[in-house]
């Protein structure tokens, strides 16, 4: 499902810009009819979940947005098998919706997203981005009720594909830029090969967006670490995904994904693996060999970073940000104030850092994000949310996969103060499906590997124990 989704993406590079919309969405039938036969089929909707992850990040069309709406009707044919799907299945199988954990609190973040509008002119993509709130109640009453038992294996597996799926787009990206490239150093020119080809925008999102998210699922690779520690394979993930991020340039990504992988390596230094730590000594050597070879690289993305942080201007160092959140007509403070109590909705003044972006505006901060958009109202509804975000998770703990996700996830709201994390539509459907998950741990135990076993059972030569 995940390489059907990357296949999709792709059809930027070889189907002509005037059909890439019509059969990029006519694509997505590819993935929402799986989708209603598993769901007709299965009573453990566990299996579609590849699907939606592969769906929210398969289009790869760069100039989509408002003006295009129009064009994008075919796909509510997918959104119409997806939800159609879901009905059925809660009818098939008499689903009892309970509210679990995070229930009561996203329905006050929908009511958060839809009372402003009620004070607005009608404008149907403002209505329409109302009801992102609750369209994330949805997602998560409809997981958090149908996944059965303890599915943290196969979250993970998800999460590490997928993670190295969003790695090979940008990896694409490089690639049809060095298709181009015309130059006499390769390793000075590394960077560069993005504005070469058709530009470093993945389509759904920009640069930024693709590297939270693959930073957001390398929370798996501490869980693989656990669980095989003898393997080699998760550190050279890391590297793979981190050495993409660092020549993407996107800094916050760039920041998070340095302070995971410090934290990983410490989780294998007290660990105290011996395979484990020989595994990381070997990745460090290939990473040494890597900085080598790519020097020149490693030096422009050292220079092109640190370029950047300039105390005497510090909205200059920020990309205009102090200017989004304070110095502007149309600023989240100025929105904010329009409407205090309820703040002004998602369809604001169309007014965006990048000129070539054409969304809606975006605050690139979560603070401000919510101030604008849901006023004093919003910012409560936000903390009371966070808390039985974190009620969820400590309820959870004791489960490695989720202890190893609570690393990514904080990091990623880290980065969400200066950029889109929170309610943004990708990040919301991955980690409200992952909290559907964990809301059905239950009392079983964590997968643990066969060598970290102990039987706590008397030997007995009659009794066998797995």
């Amino acid at each position: 499902m995940l390489g059907i989704s990357l296949t999709i993406w792709s059809y930027r590079y070889f189907i002509p810009s005037d059909l890439i919309m019509f059969f990029s969405f006519l694509s997505l039938l590819l993935l929402s009819i799986p989708f209603f036969l598993i769901s007709y089929f299965y009573e453990n909707t566990i299996y579609t979940i590849p699907i939606v992850f592969g769906l929210v990040f398969s289009l790869g069309i760069q100039d989509m947005g408002l003006h295009t709406f129009d064009q994008a009707l075919l796909g509510f044919l997918s959104v119409f098998l997806i939800i159609f799907g879901m009905i059925i299945h809660l009818i098939k199988y008499k689903v009892k919706i309970k509210l679990n954990t995070l229930g009561v609190s996203l329905i006050l973040v929908s009511i958060s997203f839809i009372l402003p509008e009620l004070s607005k002119p009608f404008v149907p993509v403002g209505m329409m981005l109302s009801f992102l709130g609750v369209l994330y109640l949805l997602i998560y009453l409809y997981y958090a009720n149908t996944i059965k038992g303890n599915q943290l294996n196969y979250l993970m597996r998800t999460f590490i594909i997928t993670g190295f799926m969003l790695s090979l787009q940008i990896v694409l990206m490089w690639y049809d830029g060095f298709r181009v490239w015309e130059g006499t150093d390769f390793l000075l020119d590394f960077m560069d090969m993005f504005n070469l080809g058709t530009g470093a925008i993945p389509g759904w999102g920009n640069m930024n967006d693709l590297t939270i998210h693959i930073v957001l699922f390398s929370g798996s690779v501490i869980y693989y670490l656990y669980k095989y520690p003898k393997n080699i394979l998760p550190w050279l993930y890391l590297a793979f995904v981190a050495f993409w991020i660092y020549v993407s340039n996107a800094r916050g990504s760039i920041i998070t994904i340095t302070i995971y992988g410090a934290g990983v390596i410490l989780y294998a230094i007290f660990k105290r693996n011996k395979r484990q730590l020989l595994n990381l000594l070997i990745t460090l050597l290939l990473g040494g060999i890597v900085i080598l070879i790519f020097y020149p690289t490693i030096e422009q993305i050292w220079n092109s970073f640190f370029s950047t942080i300039d105390f005497d201007n510090p909205d200059s160092m920020l990309t205009g940000r102090l200017t989004l959140w304070f110095y502007h007509e149309y600023s989240a403070w100025h929105q904010f104030l329009q409407n205090p109590v309820v703040g002004t909705g998602w369809y604001n003044e169309i007014w965006i850092l990048g000129t070539s972006e054409n969304r809606i505006t975006v605050y690139h901060s979560t603070f401000f994000q919510v101030l604008a958009t849901g006023g004093i109202f919003g910012l409560f509804t936000l903390i009371y949310h966070f808390v039985c975000i974190g009620r969820l998770f400590i309820k959870n703990l004791r489960f490695k996969a989720v202890s190893a996700f609570l690393f990514t996830y904080i990091l990623s709201q880290l980065h969400g103060l200066l950029d889109n994390t929170q309610y943004m539509i990708h990040f919301s459907v991955i980690t409200y499906i992952t909290f559907a998950v964990f809301d059905n741990l239950g009392s079983e135990d964590d997968f643990v590997p066969k060598e970290l076993q102990v039987s706590k059972t008397p030997h007995d030569p009659n009794i066998k124990t797995v």
